[in-house]
């Protein structure tokens, strides 16, 4: 049996949105909060990468998942540097999983039967990614094999520059779940 792990990425800076996108309650509660439901229902562990800054309000960000002991926090410096610079850090020591499962803190409208199929369909030779209307979206699906090219990441694109230049390892998992690609910059909230 393979042990998948979640990492979910909640370090960045909200330039583009103008205010703590986690802190953002489109009436559902706050954005961070709503994603960490969705991951932590899927009964894996949970790696939370917040800025080092934020070492004072993991309650305040986390609410009652705070106290979760499938959840931990990792603090990232430099997050300012990109998501890329944010996961290269997580992945210089990664967890002992086989593969990882990466969600965007914005992105709460993912289905959880989506996240589970991408689950099922776990190949460790291969990155797992959903895709809609040939659109490639989250989360992604990463085996322990790609764990070293992540720690090498830099910038704002995350694992963009990975998935491209790597196509042959990609395998697309056609879903019909708008959620994949709607972020907060993007969602009609």
């Amino acid at each position: 049996m393979n042990t998948i792990g979640s990492v979910v990425m909640a370090a960045g800076s909200s330039i583009r949105f103008g205010s703590d996108k986690r802190r953002y309650d489109d009436g559902n509660g706050p954005l961070l909060q709503q994603t960490l439901a969705h991951v932590v229902a899927l009964n894996l562990p949970v790696s939370v990468v917040l800025r080092v800054q934020d070492q004072t309000k993991v309650d305040e960000l986390l609410g009652r998942h705070a106290k979760n002991p499938a959840l931990a926090c990792y603090f990232v410096s430099h997050p300012e540097l990109g998501i890329g610079h944010s996961l290269a850090a997580f992945f210089q020591q990664p967890p002992p999983w086989d593969g990882a499962m990466i969600f965007l803190a914005d992105m709460p409208w993912i289905r959880p039967d989506t996240s589970r199929l991408l689950m099922e369909k776990f190949d460790v030779e291969k990155i797992i990614a959903p895709q809609i209307a040939g659109q490639r979206g989250h989360p992604v699906l990463f085996p322990r094999q790609m764990f070293a090219k992540l720690a090498q990441l830099r910038g704002d694109r995350g694992a963009n520059a990975l998935l491209q230049s790597s196509p042959g390892l990609v395998r697309e998992i056609p879903v019909e779940d708008r959620g994949i690609v709607l972020d907060v910059d993007s969602s009609p909230c």
